[in-house]
């Protein structure tokens, strides 16, 4: 495995090495559950059902989106498995009010109001809350990274919310299905 200048093992990173991800926009992200263990529900018939655990997943982007308004939270789903959400980072970060410059990304680095840093607020308040109530089987709840697709345009933006919205009718179709065949998306858990 490759190393950084340090030693340490490096982690390989799914982020557009060349992107800023503290840049304004609409970002589509995917975040699993841990070795595509089914925990937040079950789809019946077509819609999701979520059961305890997944209502605290639900909840908590509400209170994401309440807790930064330099987001806007736009279409979400919670699948057995899995997240999908359409979010849209609205202004520059800033810290204590002023704004944060341009930061190169560097391996274990954390860079506020960045897509990674906003990602992890999510996970860990969903992982606080699950803990407290002891909902979470065997730790971890969250796949270590996540996955995101900067949105280009008008005609993307409307299918990734077609997409995100039609999620629990295609469960049976879906790439992060239980039975689904190996592929980018399942390949690290998959039996």
């Amino acid at each position: 495995m490759p190393s950084t200048p340090q030693g340490y093992r490096r982690r390989n990173s799914l982020r557009h090495p060349k992107y800023d991800y503290t840049n304004t926009g609409a970002y589509f992200v995917t975040i699993c559950a841990h070795q595509g263990r089914s925990l937040f529900g079950q789809v019946t018939e077509q819609s999701m059902i979520l059961n305890q655990l997944g209502q605290i997943a639900h909840a908590a982007w509400h209170e994401f989106a309440d807790r930064h308004p330099e987001t806007m939270l736009d279409r979400f789903v919670i699948m057995p498995n899995h997240v999908h959400v359409l979010l849209w980072l609205t202004q520059p970060p800033t810290v204590d009010n002023q704004q944060v410059e341009d930061k190169k990304r560097k391996f274990g680095d954390a860079i506020a109001g960045s897509l990674s840093t906003l990602i992890g607020v999510y996970k860990g308040a969903v992982t606080q809350k699950a803990g407290h109530q002891k909902l979470i089987p065997n730790p971890p709840l969250w796949q270590r990274n996540f996955y995101d697709r900067i949105v280009r345009n008008d005609t993307e933006l409307q299918r990734i919310r077609h997409y995100i919205e039609t999620n629990p009718a295609r469960w049976h179709e879906d790439q992060l299905h239980p039975a689904a065949p190996p592929n980018q998306f399942n390949q690290t858990w998959h039996p």
